[in-house]
């Protein structure tokens, strides 16, 4: 039987985001629990012992099988694989992993309280709990009406990504993985071009610089965000570019601030294999052939084949990650 639960997040040490991130993507990989809405990331003042930095904080919704003890431990165990050290109550930490609320469920013994003793006092977590579940009821009223009551000074929505699994990837291969040969593309594909252009359009595209060298004129693709992933190119006209993924992340959240927007990794193979693990969906174009690449794909560990359409010239694959 499943259950649905709401999950409190925090970190006010190291990257607060990626390690809240990191958290999320360990969540969903537990065979029993699957995420189902997670809450935007918020900078709030400490609570308790003040004398620390600021925290980062989001909630989530999960669905879960077997008891609150179980999936407690289970958070605990990922509290513990990322960092966490219980030193003081209400300290600093790199992450804590709270479970605030159990639809239909209550416990109060020496392990676990539910619902959380200090959900109702604590704005940091009905902030974001408000957003994601405003009419849960906890305590006769709704989570919004909590929220109103309570004190929020001082949290701020943070421009920063709280999926953990924010992009797609988009790419075109031949019969043996490759994708491109000296700098590159394999061949011009019409076909592939134009399902390239449908799928991307409006969005925001990320590459690596030898890609954006790829480009014609070097020039950005029109009607896209443009974003370089290079912690050696200093700018590119038209171009945003980012030294490291906790960058990416920064500036996604500011450019998806006010509106949602597809995000796409377009390549090439080192710019895959970085952002790899933050892809939920891969569309494959299969081209018929091996045009003898010295770049491939990297091997989609993770994913299944969910959608296939044969096409005039090539194949469209669309993988989902399992």
């Amino acid at each position: 039987m499943k259950h649905t639960a709401y999950i409190g997040l925090g970190a006010n040490l190291g990257d607060r985001g990626e390690c809240m991130r990191t958290a999320l993507r360990r969540m969903a990989t537990c065979a029993d629990i699957s995420l189902e809405r997670i809450s935007s990331f918020y900078e709030t003042p400490p609570w308790g012992n003040i004398d620390q930095p600021p925290f980062l904080n989001a909630a989530a919704r999960i669905s879960f099988c077997g008891t609150p003890y179980h999936l407690l431990e289970q958070l605990q165990s990922i509290e513990y694989a990322l960092g966490r050290v219980r030193r003081e109550r209400w300290g600093a930490r790199t992450l804590d992993l709270d479970i605030l609320h159990i639809e239909g469920m209550t416990a109060e013994d020496d392990i676990l309280t539910l619902p959380h003793p200090y959900l109702t006092q604590r704005a940091f977590v009905l902030v974001p709990l408000a957003e994601i579940a405003p009419a849960l009821v906890l305590h006769g009223k709704t989570a919004a009406e909590w929220c109103r009551l309570s004190d929020c000074t001082g949290i701020v929505r943070v421009a920063e990504l709280s999926s953990p699994y924010p992009l797609e990837l988009i790419v075109a291969a031949d019969e043996a993985g490759g994708i491109g040969r000296a700098g590159g593309l394999l061949t011009h594909c019409k076909e592939d071009m134009a399902y390239f252009r449908r799928q991307t359009m409006g969005g925001i595209v990320i590459m690596g610089r030898r890609t954006m060298e790829s480009l014609p004129d070097k020039r950005p693709l029109a009607g896209r965000e443009n974003i370089v992933l290079s912690s050696h190119l200093q700018g590119a006209n038209g171009f945003c570019v980012v030294p490291n993924v906790s960058a990416l992340w920064s500036l996604l959240g500011q450019l998806t601030v006010d509106a949602s927007r597809r995000i796409f990794t377009i390549g090439g193979a080192e710019c895959y294999r970085a952002l790899l693990p933050y892809v939920h969906q891969a569309y494959v174009t299969r081209l018929p052939g091996i045009y003898g690449a010295d770049t491939f794909l990297p091997l989609l560990k993770g994913f299944a084949l969910s959608e296939r359409r044969i096409g005039e010239h090539c194949i469209f694959e669309i993988y989902k990650r399992i």
